[in-house]
């Protein structure tokens, strides 16, 4: 099931998030931090981390710089024009610093020509999370086009989230404009079972 809602991208004064715009009946059955997260505009590392009460780290899967859309997430070459090119693609796990637990898979398409250059850097050779990089270099970020999707695991996602396959994942894909400029797609993913109490 998809549901989703798009912005003019220039109303930048408007709040990016209108809960009733959402598919009521789909958030009325999951539980409140399950809620939260599909349609914060915060950061879900932080969110995470108060709701776990411990760290998250990075543990990154692939990154690659692309130059065309071929191998970008399908939700995400839509909103990719020709010129935003080149692309840093991004595949990553949250993880617990401390339980090691997995809790959400996110995949990531850059427009890393709209970045700062510090900013670039320590996203490239860190292992910090986006979410701690807007605040380190004191980002103001603006979040829109969002879709919220459930969907079935297949066995690459059901072996990062550790999960069986087929079972049911809550997902959001996003776009983030800092500056006045897009510089990122982001969807991230977890299992419907997580974060139920």
């Amino acid at each position: 099931m998809l549901y989703s809602f798009n912005e003019e991208e220039k109303k930048f004064n408007k709040p990016p998030l209108e809960p009733d715009k959402f598919n009521k009946e789909v958030l009325n059955k999951l539980s409140l931090f399950q809620k939260t997260l599909l349609i914060t505009d915060g950061t879900v590392t932080e969110l995470l981390e108060f709701f776990l009460d411990e760290k998250i780290k990075v543990k990154k899967l692939e990154e690659e710089i692309e130059q065309e859309s071929k191998n970008l997430p399908l939700s995400h070459k839509s909103l990719i024009k020709t010129p935003d090119f080149p692309v840093l693609s991004r595949k990553v796990l949250l993880q617990g610093k401390t339980s090691l637990n997995t809790w959400l898979y996110a995949e990531s398409s850059i427009l890393i020509n709209n970045l700062t250059s510090g900013f670039r850097k320590d996203l490239l050779v860190s292992h910090q999370p986006i979410g701690k990089l807007w605040s380190k270099y004191r980002l103001e970020t603006y979040k829109t086009n969002f879709t919220i999707q459930k969907e079935k695991a297949d066995k690459k996602l059901a072996d990062y989230l550790t999960i069986p396959i087929n079972s049911e994942v809550l997902s959001r894909t996003y776009c983030v404009y800092s500056q006045g400029k897009k510089t990122m797609i982001i969807t991230e993913k977890f299992s419907s079972e997580s974060f139920k109490n």
